[in-house]
């Protein structure tokens, strides 16, 4: 019989949980350790409250497992679901059961609160088959797409010497512009690019036209995004959108972040009515970072998703970094399992 138990979380739980945090996973995503990041996430979310797990050993917390609540378009229809995140045990604690328990426990909740569906986003290999053994599906690869700004930047990184490094830097980029000149599409010059402050009553409209283009994807009202991108306490977004004759066509929001070991921006959520938009789109984000000096531009999407083939022949490679999507449905509904159903990138997760 062990003596750890699990139980519902709340506020009052918040000391313990950062404490596991920090020796769970030291100084990683350091602004998790920061109270006001913590309630952001999990007490002021646009929908409701998060569901919060945790495992006690008497009064000390040794484990926990989270999930957001989260609003999807499943063939347009709207549907409950969550994120799971931070999971975390106790290294004195491991192999001994626990996350296979906080998983049953958080599909029994999940399930209780009426969702449709749980979705994560793991990438240790023990964590995945841990889901895998409690029911969990995994539905497609998720690869990140990696576009060069700074040759030399990138070979210094490994070369430690900078002569050298702007030599090879600079014949990289040489070939790099003739493999892929043929592949870059043209702008037709009818979308303008502007950067905003704020969401105004453009993203409503724009969103109920983008709902349509993908069978499924999490939702995207100007309340979410607003929420997720704006009010956010420790972490600071560029939001820059696609216009043609005065209506919305699109945006980019971006990110700079330590990606692969590298100084770097990321593309953190896209979407696009159509090419031209999205490629308009693409360009500036590329300007943007080569503005800010990083070396890379990062994105994350499916292999299986347009906008991968799209990027793909405008210059962004494939990088060895790769996540998975998981989940769990809590309806008999094939098509969820479907990855070229899905829209995804890494907005829909709570890693950048």
């Amino acid at each position: 019989m062990h003596r750890w138990k699990v139980r519902e979380g709340d506020e009052k739980d918040l000391k313990g949980v950062l404490s596991l945090r920090r020796t769970v996973f030291g100084e990683m995503e350091k602004d998790k350790l920061d109270p006001r990041f913590w309630q952001w996430e999990f007490m002021g979310g646009p929908d409701r409250k998060a569901l919060i797990y945790v495992v006690e050993d008497g009064d000390k917390i040794i484990g926990h497992f989270a999930d957001l609540p989260r609003q999807f378009s499943v063939h347009r229809k709207v549907v409950r679901g969550t994120l799971s995140v931070d999971l975390m045990v106790s290294p004195d604690y491991r192999r001994k059961g626990i996350f296979e328990e906080m998983g049953r426990y958080a599909i029994r909740r999940v399930k209780e609160e009426g969702n449709s569906l749980m979705t994560a986003y793991p990438i240790r290999k023990e964590t995945i088959s841990g889901f895998k053994k409690i029911g969990w599906k995994e539905v497609v690869p998720l690869p990140v797409l990696v576009y060069p700004i700074r040759f030399s930047g990138i070979a210094n990184r490994y070369l430690h010497f900078l002569p050298l490094s702007l030599l090879i830097g600079g014949l990289a980029r040489i070939l790099y512009n003739l493999l892929f000149a043929m592949g870059r599409k043209k702008e037709s010059g009818r979308i303008e690019i502007e950067k905003v402050g704020e969401l105004d009553s453009q993203f409503e409209h724009f969103w109920d036209k983008a709902i349509s283009l993908y069978p499924i994807m999490g939702i995207r009202s100007r309340s979410y995004m607003t929420w997720r991108y704006l009010h956010h306490p420790t972490r600071t977004y560029i939001i820059y959108r696609a216009m043609e004759k005065g209506e919305m066509r699109g945006y980019i929001i971006l990110r700079k972040v330590d990606l692969l070991g590298f100084n770097s921006a990321v593309i953190v959520d896209l979407l696009a009515i159509d090419a031209d938009a999205l490629t308009a789109l693409g360009k500036k984000g590329i300007a943007y970072s080569q503005k800010e000096g990083v070396d890379l531009l990062g994105f994350m999407v499916p292999e299986t998703h347009p906008y991968y083939r799209l990027l793909r022949k405008h210059g962004f490679l494939r990088s060895p970094k790769t996540f998975r999507f998981m989940l769990y449905p809590h309806e008999q509904d094939k098509e969820l399992l479907n990855p070229k159903r899905w829209h995804i990138n890494w907005g829909d997760t709570d890693v950048i």
